[in-house]
């Protein structure tokens, strides 16, 4: 059953039949407005000269669509952006009831329908190009002539829904439900004065990440497929999220119910399967917890200095342009670095026929000849050329991705990037829009993250933390005293496998000790440590018998916990979070030795995450009130921001809630950091 909710009074039902349930789903319908946004219009304006320039045919109708598709795509842009889009449809249900809430919906129902033409029949008149006299032509062509609607009928404002419904989203005793909660809640906040709604919070897609974190997709219908006998819920009208702006009001309601309606029917079925199982159900706590902190964050964003941005864009010009006149000494006229085919014929054909007769060390899954990174980078000794290609390769990138791809996200010149939690198998937080995980560490990009005008910015990380994990399960005795110690893990490894003491431990021989210990940790062999270090691949095989005789109480935990993988088909984190190996016990040696290799990883990777995620939640209570605020996290490092005036009144307060000197299982928690003005600068790059 489903109402379309009009009146306050109707509003104000809601609110009475949810308190007396104690939980609801909610979902939005967004859409963006460029013309209220102006740096955006500015951007169109930009993008459309810049395309203007790539145009032939300056055909009116050619450049009109051109236009429009510009204008479209970044509407798209905007309703996905929580900070910027508008709320026009939300749904709501819970037990037995749902409401489908439409605040300027602009359609009624269809009074002619749309007319598409394919080509073979000449268009209506209106739709048909016109010739140079200013006639239209009456040549066949494609064309679409919109459908007509009537009159949408009278809807509520928002000011009335969200000043009626505010009273719900704020009651922290009522838990809110959505699928991808977080983009909900967050365009939503605008509505209430600025307020993020109150926890608890569940998420559909995170509790079915935590139950099976090893389907391939999230999104609601094919959850729901999954989990109700492959019902196809949207079978009548389709999926018309992206089109719901110009469908009719009546799909559009239904739609809007479908969504609210099935995210509170996949929350009671998921729930079932969760309540009752502690260790899962630790794992959901600690996920809702977390995802009110990144609410915060996104919300939040991190500055960037923009005309330096700009300005490193010009810096990578000119350094690919250096490289183009360089290559050229050795490359044709004509050679494209971008062109995987020039590439090839550059490398890999004879001498004769303008080549350089190199013998290739790798095919593609086509079969023909690889130039990817890896071939690059092991040839790139046999000539000049190929660290040209390789460097080409990095600046471009850098400049595609970090450059051009980043200045059209900025707000305010600040980033707002999205993170995830169902996005790993492992529970590690992912992040996308962008992917701040993925920006190199010796590049000049994190110099671009910058503090905000008399502010500062505290970035903190764990020391060793997978490390450390992989001690407190094991309780190896000579791993656990060199951190309780406080010797340097890389040299007491070194000290160890090559049986000296700490001190007399070598840089080289350190560096070994580095290699080893992060490899051991994932079940790597002999092969890769020779080629990480840069020893042979005899004496690495030495170093890994020593490693494993030295750390004993390490490697027979390693192989406790494949073996009750094999037992029980999955492992578990610290903080209850499992991760299914569906390969634990196949034949199949490859996929076998591979499941094997992901039951150590999850359980450290894992568990490690679950450390900086309780990290999060508690460093969020500890900053109310100091003017800090969270903003960023990249996998055992967090990223806060506060005034200068206070670091030194902060500094403490984030180090206790990251829990520093606190002993789990024996082994002390280490956290470090720096306050400074950019993230490189933090890092002392």
């Amino acid at each position: 059953m489903y109402t379309v909710v009009t009146t306050v009074e109707e509003l104000k039902e809601i609110v009475l039949t949810c308190k007396q349930v104690g939980a609801f789903s909610f979902d939005v319908e967004t859409r963006g407005n460029i013309e209220r946004h102006p740096d955006v219009v500015d951007l169109i304006n930009y993008e459309w000269k810049q395309h203007l320039k790539t145009l032939k045919a300056k055909n009116p109708d050619i450049l009109k669509r051109s236009k429009e598709a510009i204008e479209e795509r970044w509407k798209k842009t905007l309703a996905l952006e929580p900070l910027r889009n508008e709320v026009f449809w939300l749904g709501i249900a819970t037990e037995g009831k749902s409401w489908a809430i439409p605040m300027g919906h602009a359609h009624g129902e269809i009074v002619i329908p749309e007319e598409i033409g394919d080509g073979t029949t000449v268009p209506p008149e209106g739709y048909r190009k016109l010739l140079a006299s200013g006639k239209e032509s009456m040549a066949k062509a494609r064309y679409h002539k919109p459908a007509v609607f009537s009159d949408a009928p009278e809807q509520l404002s928002k000011t009335d829904v969200f000043g009626v419904l505010k009273e719900l989203f704020m009651d922290e005793t009522i838990v809110k439900v959505g699928h991808n909660v977080k983009f909900d809640a967050r365009s939503i906040r605008k509505y209430l004065d600025g307020n993020l709604p109150a926890a608890p919070f569940m998420d559909t897609m995170v509790m079915q990440h935590i139950i099976n974190e090893n389907l391939r997709e999230y999104g609601l219908s094919s959850l729901i497929h999954h989990n109700f006998d492959n019902h196809d819920a949207y079978a009548k009208d389709g999926k018309l999220g992206k089109t719901i702006e110009i469908v009719p009001f009546s799909a559009a309601v239904r739609y809007v119910h479908l969504d609210a309606r099935w995210t509170w029917l996949l929350y009671r079925k998921l729930w079932t399967r969760i309540k009752n199982k502690e260790d899962l159900l630790n794992a959901l706590e600690q996920d809702m917890a977390t995802i009110h902190v990144l609410m915060d964050m996104e919300d939040a964003g991190i500055p960037v200095a923009k005309r330096a941005m700009k300005d490193l864009g010009k810096e990578l010009d000119s350094r690919m342009r250096d490289l183009l006149l360089d290559m050229s000494q050795y490359a044709p006229a004509g050679f494209n670095p971008d062109s995987v085919k020039s590439k090839r014929e550059l490398l890999f054909n004879g001498k004769r026929e303008g080549g350089l007769g190199l013998k290739s060390t790798k095919k593609t899954l086509k079969g023909g000849v690889s130039v990817d990174d890896d071939v690059l980078q092991s040839m790139k000794d046999k000539h000049p050329i190929i660290p040209m290609l390789i460097e080409w390769s990095e600046m471009k990138k850098l400049k595609s991705t970090y450059i051009e791809g980043l200045l059209p996200k900025l707000i305010d010149n600040r980033l707002h990037p999205s993170f995830h939690l169902h996005r790993a198998a492992t529970g590690r937080l992912a992040s996308s829009n962008p992917n701040l995980q993925n920006i190199p560490r010796d590049s000049n990009v994190r110099k671009l993250f910058v503090a905000a005008p008399g502010e500062s910015l505290l970035v903190f990380d764990y020391d060793q933390i997978e490390l450390r994990v992989m001690c407190m399960f094991s309780h190896d005795p000579k791993m656990s005293k060199f951190f309780i110690d406080g010797t340097d893990i890389h040299t007491g490894t070194a000290a160890v496998v090559f049986q000296k003491k700490p001190e007399d431990v070598t840089s080289e021989e350190r560096q070994i000790g580095k290699g080893v210990n992060f490899l051991m940790g994932y079940g790597g062999g002999a092969k890769k440590l020779a080629l990480t270090t840069g020893i042979d691949e005899g004496f690495a095989k030495e170093i890994i018998s020593n490693y494993h005789k030295q750390y004993s109480g390490l490697t027979r935990w390693k192989n406790g916990i494949i073996n009750k993988a094999r037992q029980t088909g999955y492992v578990t984190t610290m903080s209850g979070r499992r991760r299914r190996l569906p390969e634990i016990n196949s034949p199949d040696d490859g996929l076998r030795s591979q499941a094997e290799r992901q039951a150590v990883n999850a359980v450290v990777q894992g568990s490690a995450a679950d450390i900086c995620k309780i990290a999060m939640i508690d460093t969020f209570e500890a900053f109310k009130g100091t003017g800090a605020r969270l903003l960023v996290q990249v996998h055992d490092e967090l990223l806060a921001t506060c005034p200068t005036d206070k670091v030194d009144e902060v500094i403490p307060v984030m180090m206790e809630g990251m829990g520093h000197g606190r002993v789990i299982e024996g082994i002390p928690l280490r956290v470090s950091g720096h306050a400074a003005q950019s993230w490189a600068e933090a890092k002392g790059k």
